[in-house]
């Protein structure tokens, strides 16, 4: 685990050359299949010679869950043991992290009438608006879910008006405390931390820019071309996606999607290091270091 551009993959190629091991990913955007560029997902080269899991799964018009991600990372956890192979998670969304290591709560499903209402009061007042309702029915959910997260802030809402009751609530009252799926593993948890704050968010600015230069933009673009495809999909709600896919229609310009683009992602760091300082039996390593392999295999072994 680790924030965004920390060395996660560098590290988890380092484990594949040295134990017998079954990557699979935690990312909630290389789960899209033409997503490339914007999310760091390795090259077709590079994924040959370290198969991922759970990388290309769904087409980018698709909506992926955490109750999905769940699901099927269970089935690859329990393939990859079945085979002999270590299950190595690797990646940096966190609540996927989350709920797959403490289960999660049972929520009602939605209805498509509520879903559809939601959706539309969403397009028709904005998220800002959306977020502030959820602040007056579910304080707890809105501080817990970014004001951008347009996926959750309308599940929270979805919630509660089906039930009258917040999802905060529900989720205090159905939580369990250890996966029943995973009792039978040992599970040891790493994070790789910065080694400097400023540097490692001026490393994000540029590591924007070099996604730029691969092509972003042109993937963004070749994407909102699909069929079934448009900027309110879930996958153009991604952090990068979202500022080009704004700058591509014209709501944004260049010089401001690029500073939205890179602040977003450098929050985004935020959240998933303040996450994990709140982790629970963490084992931390440090960025670039030459140890961490050494740690890793010792600790496994």
């Amino acid at each position: 685990m680790g924030p965004t551009g920390i060395g996660k993959t560098d590290l988890a190629f380092k484990l594949y050359d040295s134990v017998d091991v079954e990557i699979i990913s935690v990312d909630s955007v290389q789960v899209y299949k033409h997503l490339n560029i914007g999310s760091g997902k390795p090259d077709k080269e590079v994924l040959m010679k370290y198969p991922h899991k759970l990388i290309d799964v769904i087409d980018p018009h698709e909506n992926y869950s955490t109750g999905k991600f769940r699901k099927d990372c269970l089935k690859e956890i329990k393939m990859a043991d079945s085979s002999k192979k270590i299950p190595l998670l690797v990646g940096g969304t966190m609540l996927y992290f989350k709920n797959l290591l403490h289960g999660m709560s049972k929520l009602p499903e939605s209805t498509e009438e509520i879903r559809q209402e939601v959706e539309l009061e969403c397009n028709q007042k904005g998220l800002e608006v959306m977020h502030e309702y959820l602040q007056q029915i579910d304080p707890l959910s809105a501080k817990n879910i970014h004001p951008n997260d347009s996926q959750r802030i309308k599940r929270a809402i979805e919630v509660y008006r089906l039930t009258n009751k917040p999802l905060s609530r529900w989720q205090q009252e159905n939580h369990l405390e250890v996966h029943e799926d995973l009792k039978s593993f040992d599970t040891h948890q790493f994070a790789i931390k910065p080694k400097d704050k400023e540097i490692h968010r001026e490393k994000v600015a540029i590591r924007f820019q070099e996604m730029i230069d691969q092509g972003l933009i042109e993937e963004v673009e070749g994407l909102l071309k699909k069929k079934q495809m448009d900027s309110s999909k879930s996958s153009m709600k991604s952090v990068g996606y979202k500022q080009v896919s704004d700058y591509l229609e014209g709501n944004l310009s260049f010089d401001e999607m690029v500073f939205r683009a890179v602040t977003a992602t450098r929050q985004l760091a935020k959240r998933q290091m303040t996450w994990l300082r709140s982790w629970n039996r963490v084992i931390w390593l440090e960025e670039e270091s030459d140890n961490n392999l050494d740690i890793v295999l010792d600790t496994i072994n």
